[in-house]
């Protein structure tokens, strides 16, 4: 399915009587943004980003409500999000121009305004870089570009900025500016660099978790993420979001599904918890994080894989990250190592002996834990994982005063 296939999919949510009904209220409607910009570049884009100029937003809420469920959680920024009748599934945003006024620091504090009376101009003007400003009539095909200024941006591969003041009123913009360079292998235009150098410090007051989905995007949908690392350091944002960050090679080799790995290699030298904080990552990735860089500190024999493997969380996530980045290394994966165990457990639960095994034989307490634990280590030294050998042993190792207490208890029972 090529690109004009999906987006005539995801038009047919404008069916003929809604198309009629807004057209009747003044309304005209558009796609702006990633969508229109995606397709010069000859890219498929999921979003819509339709725009619908020229009505109130009250009037558009009723309209929708006759076609089908609209949920107004974003209706004072100027969003509708709509799911047609019969259809399920993510809504569709919807959206009227707006004018955002900044009245603090950091994109914080702003003031929405919105009316039938704000022009399609105005909201591109209001936008962040020309390519994301472009405009495409949904009627006639028209494209709207002031200036010609997106598409030449696109043509000649670089983000400029509309309004120099953009990075003062919105200071994330300077990190998404990267982002789009690194995604699209783009150039940050001349004036643009130096604003976001002479304004890179205002890049502290943007909260965490803004900071978390534009280094996602700039994982997952660039082919060379180190590219946007480098322009970090080079900006002088780098500084200020996380002054340990790095680059490193590999990151341009990892598999896409592992952000975490990413993200370890990004902060090697530091911990997963200090990414953590820096990215509010969930405690899932965020123990993946510390997994990976610790798993690079130990020797890589089948003992100590084994004995790392039994005190990490989330273990199926964890070697799948590991995984991409011995892959990246041109080395033998861990799925492939384990695999290569034969006859030896690789956790507790494949142990040939059990803890209940333990307990019939009238160990409890946290001795069990130790007992478990050595027999796993000895089973992997010796490749035997046998019930009446491990026991045989243990009772070896631990009978001294343990196995004597614990027959002197049986026979008095």
């Amino acid at each position: 399915m090529g690109w004009m296939d999906i987006l005539k999919v995801s038009l047919d949510i404008l069916t003929d009587e809604l198309r009629r009904d807004i057209k009747s209220k003044g309304g005209k409607i558009y796609q702006i943004g990633g969508a229109v910009r995606d397709e010069f570049l000859g890219k498929v884009s999921k979003d819509l980003d339709l725009i619908i100029a020229g009505i109130d937003i009250d009037d558009l809420q009723k309209i929708l409500n006759q076609h089908g469920k609209v949920n107004l959680v974003g209706k004072s920024f100027g969003v509708l999000k709509f799911n047609p009748f019969g259809q399920e599934g993510e809504p569709v945003d919807i959206v009227v121009p707006r004018i955002e006024v900044s009245t603090g620091e950091g994109h914080k504090d702003f003031e929405v305004r919105l009316g039938k009376d704000i022009t399609l101009e105005e909201e591109q003007l209001r936008r962040d870089f020309w390519m994301n400003a472009i405009a495409k009539d949904i009627e006639t095909g028209e494209i709207i570009d002031i200036g010609g200024k997106g598409q030449l941006d696109i043509k000649n591969k670089q983000i400029s900025v509309i309004n120099p003041k953009a990075f003062e009123d919105d200071p994330l913009r300077m990190l998404r500016a990267v982002q789009f360079a690194s995604r699209f292998n783009f150039k940050i235009e001349d004036e643009t660099m130096k604003e976001i150098k002479k304004n890179a410090a205002k890049i502290k007051t943007v909260s965490n978790d803004r900071y978390q989905e534009e280094f996602r995007k700039m994982f997952e949908k660039s082919s060379k993420p180190t590219g946007g690392v480098k322009l970090l350091i080079e900006t002088g944002l780098m500084n200020h979001i996380f002054s340990k960050g790095k680059v490193n090679p590999l990151m341009d080799k990892l598999s896409k599904d592992t952000f975490p790995t990413f993200l370890a290699l990004f902060g090697e030298g530091s911990s997963g918890s200090e990414i953590q904080n820096v990215m509010k990552l969930s405690n899932k990735d965020a123990n993946i994080v510390q997994a990976v860089m610790d798993f690079q500190k130990i020797n890589l024999d089948d003992l100590n894989v084994v004995k790392f493997l039994s005190k990490v969380k989330d273990k199926k996530d964890v070697i799948r990250n590991i995984d991409a980045l011995q892959k990246a290394k041109g080395q033998t994966t861990l799925s492939e190592q384990l695999k290569s165990m034969k006859g030896k457990p690789t956790s507790l639960k494949e142990l040939a002996v059990t803890g209940k095994d333990l307990l019939d034989e009238g160990i409890s307490g946290r001795k069990i834990g130790e007992i478990l634990n050595y027999l796993l280590e000895l089973a992997v030294k010796t490749g035997k994982n046998d019930k009446e050998f491990l026991l045989s042993r243990a009772k070896s190792e631990f009978n001294e005063e343990l196995w004597k207490s614990i027959l002197r208890r049986n026979t008095r029972w």
